[in-house]
């Protein structure tokens, strides 16, 4: 009979359970690390999903909309940030006001989006 933890020697056979205390800290959350070692890691970092903040704000465009209320801003801004997707080192909500900078070439579409929320 095999040593149960011989069987997690291998990626293939180690429990979801321990896979998931593996991935709990990692980035994006949404896509952990593959569990087998034929198929490789699926994340990517970080540095390659987005582009660095200087790409972003090397000519950046500031679209500002006012809600009626803070939670409005807030749920506007968190479905931004899925939808563009943004920078949260470019956003920020001050009073009702939210404000983004945004890359020059992006900001019709990102206007758009914006207005739509």
């Amino acid at each position: 009979m095999p040593n149960p933890t011989s069987m997690n020697e291998r990626p293939e056979n180690t429990r979801d359970s321990n896979i998931e205390k593996g991935v709990v800290d990692s980035f994006p959350a949404s896509d952990p690390p593959a569990g087998t070692a034929t198929q490789g890691a699926r994340a990517v970092p970080p540095e390659a999903m987005m582009a660095s903040s200087d790409q972003q704000t090397a000519h950046p465009v500031t679209l500002t909309r006012h809600f009626p209320d803070a939670e409005s801003a807030k749920l506007a801004l968190e479905n931004l940030v899925r939808a563009v997707p943004l920078d949260r080192n470019c956003t920020e909500i001050e009073g009702l006001e939210l404000r983004l900078k945004v890359p020059r070439e992006d900001a019709g579409r990102i206007e758009d989006m914006l207005l739509a929320v």
